[in-house]
């Protein structure tokens, strides 16, 4: 009985032995492995989903219908015939939350058109660009304080507003470390920043001419204006965003980016839907030939 109990407790031993081997040698199945990407996801689906942010005249939506409008609209409609992907936009989203959608796949891209600095850069992959444009600085009008002395906005009693997490903060804390940033609220959008200068919240905030012109063109009583510098304050290329490692995916995205650049087609859309602001506050990529 000794012995046959002794067996009993050799094959048991060697039962549970194995278990373990193969549990611990088997292919990995943590959520990071199995994980499907985007570009499987779009193409398994054959559509492409792009989170937006407002930000006029890259997109705008119709208060009535709720219809998109501007550049990036156009732009994917355009992408939509060239891959035969069905585009479809949401969620809408802040500039801040870009990273963390794409992140945690409630988006495949970023779609409005995003300015691809070296922090973005870290953790985003950009297109091509779409488009170059300009940042400046603007003021109360009859504010002359800064002109052509950018040194006189980096002291603590100079009050900037900016966007949390986006590029006018970016551009704060690089450019003028020592000023206090004041954060628009979370209503409002980019005119926010525009009417919070004139209601004297803050000296001065930091975007795009365009924004400045659509702006100034509906508040004409509290209409701001541009600081005069040597250069702009900083200048940027417009770019499509999707997760760090979605290489596969952007080259979806650049193959028809760069078939609508040589084409013509980027260029008609900017002029369309720019108006004024086309080839000064946004200007048109060139073609590779």
């Amino acid at each position: 009985m000794k012995n046959q109990s002794a067996i009993w407790t050799i094959l048991i031993s060697v039962v549970i032995a194995l278990g373990i081997q193969n549990f611990a040698l088997r292919p990995a199945t943590t959520a990071s492995a199995s994980k499907e990407s985007a570009y499987d996801r779009v193409m398994r689906t054959n559509t492409l989903r792009c989170a937006y942010a407002l930000y006029p005249p890259f997109i705008s939506k119709d208060p009535n219908t709720g219809k998109l409008g501007g550049i990036a609209p156009a732009l994917m409609a355009e992408v939509e015939k060239a891959t035969g992907l069905n585009v479809v936009w949401g969620p809408e989203i802040d500039f801040g939350d870009i990273t963390p959608t794409l992140q945690t796949g409630k988006a495949d891209a970023f779609c409005t058109g995003m300015a691809m600095t070296p922090a973005r850069g870290r953790v985003l992959l950009g297109s091509t660009p779409f488009s170059y444009g300009a940042i400046e600085a603007y003021v109360r009008k009859n504010d002359t304080r800064f002109d052509n002395n950018p040194d006189s906005i980096n002291r603590p009693d100079i009050k900037i507003e900016v966007n949390m997490g986006d590029l006018s903060e970016a551009i704060a804390k690089r450019f003028f470390p020592k000023a206090t940033l004041v954060y628009r609220g979370t209503v409002g959008g980019e005119d926010q920043l525009f009417l919070d200068v004139a209601m004297k919240k803050a000296d001065l905030t930091i975007s795009g001419p365009s924004n400045l012109s659509l702006y100034n063109e509906n508040n004409k009583a509290t209409a701001l204006r541009q600081v005069q510098l040597m250069r702009p304050l900083n200048t940027l290329s417009g770019v499509i965003a999707v997760g760090i490692h979605e290489t596969a995916l952007m080259n979806v995205i650049n193959a028809s980016l760069y078939d609508l650049i040589d084409n013509g087609v980027v260029d008609r859309i900017l002029k369309t839907e720019t108006g004024k602001d086309y080839g000064k506050g946004i200007i048109s990529p060139k073609p590779r030939i």
